[in-house]
């Protein structure tokens, strides 16, 4: 799981760099293509076996990653990769909530204290103040959230391969399909979905190819990660990648969160750990 948040670091590392010539779209577009040149590649190595019997949740479970995915690409473009996944690991919060809406799950009281930790820290993050861009980071987290859910009822009838390439297909097609209406319609409430297609030059070609295997490499040693440990323990771990993206944050020039930034940072990363030690 470090191996995998290190990754994950660079990955948002490389989508920075990107994201000053072209849009959130495009990098989710080069971060499934490419990632679905590695997996299909180990596919065609070792088959893929399934049970098979929710093709509606795969679709759901693609289709609400790749959104999510371009509300996170769209956050690292737009404020420092720190905030950015800080926002991000919101996911548990939304994972729990919605684990008792929707699965009939109970809540603990240490759970709700942990929840409540969790919103306290985004309303201090945010400062109360939900833009435009606070409410993407936001988004980001529940989406993930809603798709990570849909897993859990996937696990049984899909291989885990299935699963990912569900959410790299349609990390390629939906953003295709976004481009091309770029061409023809703007909107100021869509700017995260919609923006042109800029043919990369030069090293950006670099840059997509380490970012799409960063982004592959790190989903499969997630993946063994949670199949050797227990799930309260890889997600406890699973935090070191805000330390990681942090870290690599400043050396691209981010500039140093301040005192409150920080402490909503710390509270939604303690409700997060709570929350995972829970399972």
């Amino acid at each position: 799981m470090l191996a995998a948040s290190f990754l994950f670091a660079l990955t948002m590392v490389f989508a920075k760099l990107l994201s000053s010539s072209m849009g959130s779209v495009e990098v989710t577009f080069w971060r499934n293509a490419v990632g679905l040149v590695v997996l299909g590649s180990l596919i065609l190595r070792k088959p893929i076996h399934n049970l098979g019997g929710r093709p509606f949740t795969l679709i759901f479970r693609g289709i609400i990653g790749t959104i999510a995915l371009l509300t996170f690409f769209y956050t690292i473009g737009a404020t420092s990769l720190s905030s950015a996944i800080v926002y991000a690991k919101t996911e548990p919060i939304f994972t729990a909530l919605l684990a008792f809406f929707l699965l009939g799950e109970k809540l603990k009281i240490r759970a709700l204290f942990s929840i409540f930790i969790g919103f306290v820290g985004v309303g201090i993050l945010s400062g109360l103040d939900f833009d435009y861009l606070h409410i993407m980071g936001i988004l980001t987290g529940f989406l993930s959230a809603l798709a990570y859910t849909s897993v859990r009822s996937l696990k049984a009838y899909y291989d885990a391969r299935t699963v990912v390439l569900s959410f790299m297909f349609f990390g390629v097609i939906i953003p295709i399909l976004l481009m091309i209406g770029a061409e023809f319609y703007t909107s100021d409430a869509l700017a995260f979905a919609l923006s042109p297609f800029t043919m990369p030059v030069g090293i950006h070609w670099l840059w997509i190819a380490l970012m799409g295997l960063a982004a592959a490499y790190g989903q499969l040693f997630m993946t063994r990660a949670y199949f050797y440990a227990k799930a309260g323990l890889v997600s406890t771990i699973s935090y070191s990648v805000v330390l990681f993206a942090s870290l690599f944050g400043i050396m691209l020039g981010d500039v140093l969160p301040t005192a409150m930034i920080l402490t909503g940072a710390v509270l939604i990363v303690l409700s997060g750990i709570l929350l995972s030690r829970e399972k």
